[in-house]
């Protein structure tokens, strides 16, 4: 198969586009023929040797946590089998020892893997899974977000922020969102009730009340946003997690949480995206479609942090 290959830590130029063999599906797996994934922010914080720490001297040979595609083999009594097509997220902190999705072919615990939602594409069923997770967790388990209540998301425009505005509306609450002018018109076709430039206007200064904190930029925390959150409110980083961890733990205000969101696959979880796109809730925004071919380009856009909505990569030529 071909697969994007990390030869070592580094920038987008440690990765190789070759030929390299099939992965072997392990029982309680499917084999996966991949046909399109995506690039998430982790991708190249991995690459580039931020998380030496989890996977040592030298990083995961194939990155990617996103894929849409077609289940090639599975156990019999999997409730998929060849010729489904799936979605999910590979477990990014086993990419030691499983491929990741930057690749033609992938294996994955079965019950990780959900039924891909019937209206999309693979490019936008891509697009999704930690994103959507990420939100969906983040908003849902976490704040516990209810009807008519009102959140921030610092980092609208992004692919976790979009996502987050969209499920937010459709959880019934009313949103703030934060990201540059630029992409002001994207906050605001996502759902976004209020619109901050924080390139025009610092958002800690606003006057407002919000119910959900939700830094998807990562560069607050619960002490510097308090004065804007609702006595019983809630503070969520995604990107932050050990400051904003050990925050919580000295937290003097105990009224009002905070908490460090690492994402985990869940079927259940992606089951859930899956109807709320079905019902149309939901709509992947994609910003660009790359071939595997100029994976490296994807990595290098990405590490801009000026994207609107996802990064994809397709498989098919």
């Amino acid at each position: 198969m071909k697969a994007s290959l990390c030869t070592r830590y580094g920038g987008a130029d440690a990765l190789e586009v070759c030929q390299t063999a099939r992965p072997a599906r392990q029982p309680g797996e499917l084999l996966i023929r991949v046909h399109a994934s995506s690039i998430n922010p982790v991708d190249w914080k991995i690459l580039r040797g931020d998380l030496r720490i989890l996977f040592g001297r030298r990083p995961p040979p194939i990155l990617g946590g996103d894929f849409a595609g077609v289940v090639l083999e599975a156990d019999t009594s999997s409730r998929f089998q060849p010729g489904d097509r799936v979605w999910g997220l590979t477990e990014i902190r086993r990419l030691r020892h499983t491929p990741g999705a930057h690749a033609e072919v992938t294996r994955c615990a079965s019950e990780l893997v959900d039924a891909m939602p019937a209206r999309l594409s693979f490019e936008e069923a891509a697009s999704v899974p930690l994103v959507g997770l990420t939100a969906y967790q983040s908003l849902v388990h976490h704040a516990q977000l209810q009807p008519g209540q009102r959140v921030l998301v610092n980092g609208c425009s992004g692919g976790v922020g979009l996502i987050a505005v969209q499920l937010a509306k459709a959880l019934g609450a009313s949103v703030v969102g934060v990201c540059s002018g630029a992409n002001r018109s994207a906050a605001l076709q996502a759902g976004c009730d209020e619109v901050i430039d924080y390139q025009e206007r610092n958002p800690l200064d606003e006057d407002l009340k919000v119910d959900v904190w939700f830094d998807v930029v990562g560069n607050q925390s619960l002490g510097a946003v308090r004065h804007q959150l609702a006595p019983a409110g809630c503070y969520l980083n995604i990107v932050k997690l050990i400051s904003t961890s050990v925050s919580s733990w000295f937290n003097p205000i105990r009224s009002q949480k905070s908490h460090a969101v690492f994402v985990a696959p869940s079927a259940s979880d992606l089951a859930h995206l899956r109807e709320l796109i079905q019902q149309g809730d939901l709509h992947p925004v994609i910003e660009r479609i790359y071939p595997l071919d100029q994976i490296a380009a994807a990595y290098e856009r990405s590490r801009s942090q000026r994207t609107v909505g996802k990064l994809v990569i397709s498989m098919t030529d």
